[in-house]
This record gives structure tokens, C-alpha cells and sequence, in this order.
């Protein structure tokens, strides 16, 4: 059995190519990477157990969408990581240690120099690892060029946001300085502007003062009456009823008060010159 044993590791040696030939090094280093890989992936793997954990045993009250978002940032950053030690690890079979240091301060240099937006992106892609700014799902606007839409996909470099169009936006983590996020607002305007007579105003004002008392549900707090011009015209005024909806139940609030507004102001003959 143990000659067995023998012969088989004997056979696999055999199929190694000679040390120092080309096939040598292309087989050591496809090794090495498979490796890191691996090792990747199982960091991976308890990063994100670790990060589970470590939520239930605080109490944080993470979304899905977030979770979702973290995984993906994790995934990125270990691959980077992976090739980075691979890279690393080739270098040293044909560079001796104290080169190797050398030639990697040289390169790092050269590549903040020559790289600087790429650098700048994987810096951007960490800060958002760290940050909860914005998770899959939400729709936010992004940075100076007013990219609008919903994020779909987070990289260590790269925000993929899907437009309001159907169009894709790929913005650099490096540009995602301004966020706007739509999804994470606490309440939605629904406010009305109304023309009227002016010689009808005052009893205007008194149906509004009606209304306003009792807004319906989804109003945060009590509807504001302002004039946005500041003036009383001549022959019409317009008004604004300012209303401060829950997140997301403006079109609802806005179709409710519509239709009460019209009944009364046609009820008490506003909306007509007579």
C-alpha cells in the first residue's frame, strides 16, 4: 500500500516540469492564483458570516437591499485583493525580496501618478463598503451630471444606476460625491395651486380654512395657505396650499384634495365669475 502510495506521488512529480523553464513558473503561477482564490472566497464567505453575526448581536437593523449592497462590495474588494497577493506572489519568483520592495514603492507611485481616477474609485468603492448611502433598489440622484435612477448593481469601481429612460449609467465610485436619495425621504409634497376671483377671495380663504382642518390620513401636519407671489390681483389671486404628505403618498393626498376642493368651490359657485 505504501509502495502504491510511492509510485502515485512519483507519477504526479514526473508531470512538473523542470524548475527555472517557462512551463514551470506558468504552472506555479496558476497555482498561486487558484489558491488566493480560494483563500478569497472563504474570506469572503466568513467576512460576511462575521458581518451577520455581529448585526444580530447589536441589534442593527439592516435592509435586505443594504445586505444585498454589502455582498456585492465585499465580493469586489476580495477579488482585488486576490489579484493584487497574485500578482505579488508572481513578482517574487523572479525579483529577490529586497527588489521586491523596491520595485513595488515604484509602482505605487507610478500608478498614483498615472492612475489617479482608478485609485480615486476603489477609495470611493470602500467609503460606500463603509457608509450606508445608498443600497440596490434605491432611486437617488448622483453627482454633477444629475444621473437619476434606480442603483441596480455596486462595484468596487463602478454604481450602476438604471434611468428614468431605460438607459444604464455607469458612474466611477470616484464621482459619487453628491447623492440625493429619493427612497430614503420621510414625506412627499402635495401641494395645490389654485386661481381664483379676487372679489371671491375672503370666501375662498374660509373654504380652504375648511379643508385644511381635516386633510385626511397620509398629511403629516396641518396644510399651509400662502399667496407665492405675495400680491392680490386685480382680477384673479392665485393661492398655494402647501401640504406635507407621508413618503411616496403624495399622488394619493394631491387626487383627494383635488376632488374635495372642486366639490366645495363649485358648490359655493367659486369658480364662476357670476
Amino acid at each position: 500500500m505504501l509502495h502504491a502510495i510511492r509510485t502515485f506521488i512519483q507519477s504526479i512529480l514526473d508531470l512538473v516540469p523542470p524548475a527555472g523553464t517557462f512551463n514551470y513558473y506558468l504552472l506555479r503561477g496558476t497555482l498561486t492564483f487558484l489558491l488566493i482564490a480560494i483563500i478569497a472566497r472563504i474570506g469572503t464567505a466568513l467576512i460576511r458570516r462575521t458581518l451577520f453575526s455581529r448585526r444580530r448581536l447589536l441589534n442593527r437593523q439592516l435592509s435586505e437591499r443594504r445586505l444585498t449592497t454589502l455582498r456585492s462590495l465585499i465580493g469586489s474588494l476580495m477579488n482585488g485583493l486576490a489579484v493584487i497577493m497574485t500578482l505579488i506572489l508572481v513578482l517574487s519568483m523572479f525579483v529577490q525580496p529586497a527588489a521586491l520592495f523596491t520595485t513595488l514603492g515604484l509602482f505605487s507611485a507610478a500608478l498614483g501618478l498615472g492612475a489617479r481616477p482608478f485609485v480615486s474609485d476603489f477609495l470611493g468603492g470602500i467609503v460606500l463598503l463603509f457608509e450606508d448611502q445608498f443600497a440596490l433598489g434605491d432611486k437617488v440622484e448622483i453627482g454633477d451630471q444629475h444621473v437619476v435612477g434606480i442603483v441596480e448593481q455596486v462595484t468596487l469601481r463602478t454604481t450602476y444606476v438604471r434611468g428614468e429612460s431605460g438607459e444604464l449609467w455607469l458612474v466611477p465610485n470616484g464621482d459619487v460625491r453628491t447623492i440625493r436619495n429619493f427612497s430614503r425621504g420621510t414625506w412627499s409634497p402635495a401641494n395645490i395651486r389654485l386661481t381664483v376671483p379676487t372679489k371671491k377671495l375672503d370666501e375662498t380663504l374660509v373654504l380652504l380654512l375648511d379643508v385644511i382642518k381635516d386633510p385626511g390620513p397620509d398629511v403629516l401636519e396641518e396644510p399651509e395657505i400662502i399667496s407665492e407671489a405675495g400680491e392680490i390681483g386685480t382680477a384673479t389671486t392665485t393661492l398655494l396650499l402647501k401640504v406635507k404628505a407621508r413618503y411616496g403618498k403624495a399622488p394619493q393626498v394631491r387626487r383627494r384634495l383635488l376632488a374635495k376642493l372642486q366639490s366645495l368651490l363649485t358648490e359655493y359657485h367659486v369658480l364662476t365669475e357670476s
